[in-house]
């Protein structure tokens, strides 16, 4: 992505993290307390002065799916950090970190950790500059690593820029794979073979006919407009079936691939009501293991 769409996607992820933050509605609430530090002025304004089931309801009919997805994938996210710092995690990688908040929030757990935060060098200097201004703190071991994933072999930036390949290595990918083409996916999945046994690698990935032009899901009308708004189209996509052949042929093997009702049935439920809110329907979240793991 461009610097400039690159920092504008990432700004509109803060913002729909820093409303979904406390929503009750939920059994449990939005917890990406840090979300609003990198807001800019006028997002802070909106987020704070106008009621946020007012806010809610207006970016649900604005970009319908968009609020519970981002609201979703950050607690599976999270879910994924926390089981990993559970089984013994050696290195946190971060690949397209935008305002990811968790070196923040975990910033205890992962004392201890390497910790390598991986993004487009325009987005990555502007949140360095709000982690110093709002004073963050960040683990000892945590490390800021500029990176373009076009044309560039991500596995041998990343070992000169301190990669440990001996070491058990969760790596989280959000909001990125479907902007690049399939070879720059594949270079990044090739990094999670290169670290040691039980390594994985968590990320997002649309499905095959969104990116072939169908918009017929719940919320793809309004995505596909704002992506041509910004030039910026999907350019990758899988379809559920071809996953595990996929996964096969770099020597991983998918843990969970969970589709947008199992996304809802899992952390969008309302409290007690027997539905949900609603997620995008064109968007799968995946995790990933190295098949000796």
């Amino acid at each position: 992505m461009t610097a400039t769409k690159a920092i504008e996607s990432a700004a509109v992820v803060a913002m729909l993290r820093a409303t979904a933050c406390g929503d009750q509605r939920l059994d449990r609430a939005g917890e990406d307390w840090v979300a609003r530090q990198f807001l800019g002025l006028r997002e802070r304004v909106v987020v704070d002065a106008m009621p946020r089931c007012m806010l809610r309801q207006l970016l649900e009919w604005r970009a319908p799916g968009s609020y519970g997805f981002t609201l979703a994938r950050s607690r599976h996210f999270d879910n994924a950090l926390q089981a990993g710092l559970s089984a013994g995690m050696e290195q946190l990688v971060l690949l397209g970190a935008g305002y990811d908040s968790r070196p923040m929030r975990f910033s205890a757990e992962l004392e201890g950790i390497a910790v390598l935060e991986v993004d487009h060098p325009a987005t990555q200097r502007r949140k360095r500059d709000l982690v110093a201004a709002r004073k963050l703190v960040l683990p000892s071991g945590h490390r800021f690593v500029p990176l373009d994933f076009n044309g560039v072999d991500v596995g041998q930036a990343l070992l000169a820029q301190g990669l440990d390949p001996g070491k058990r290595t969760l790596i989280l990918w959000e909001g990125v794979s479907y902007y690049l083409p399939q070879r720059a996916v594949e270079r990044v999945l090739q990094l999670v073979p290169m670290c040691a046994p039980g390594s994985e690698i968590m990320l997002d990935y649309a499905i095959r006919r969104f990116v072939d032009g169908d918009a017929g899901t719940y919320g793809g009308a309004q995505v596909a407009r704002w992506l041509k708004r910004i030039g910026e189209p999907f350019l990758f996509g899988l379809d559920p079936s071809e996953v595990p052949q996929f996964l096969s042929q770099h020597g991983l093997r998918a843990v969970s691939d969970l589709g947008p009702a199992d996304i809802e049935a899992r952390y969008l439920r309302l409290r007690g009501q027997d539905h949900t809110l609603r997620t995008l329907g064109h968007v799968h979240f995946l995790r990933a293991a190295t098949v000796a793991g």
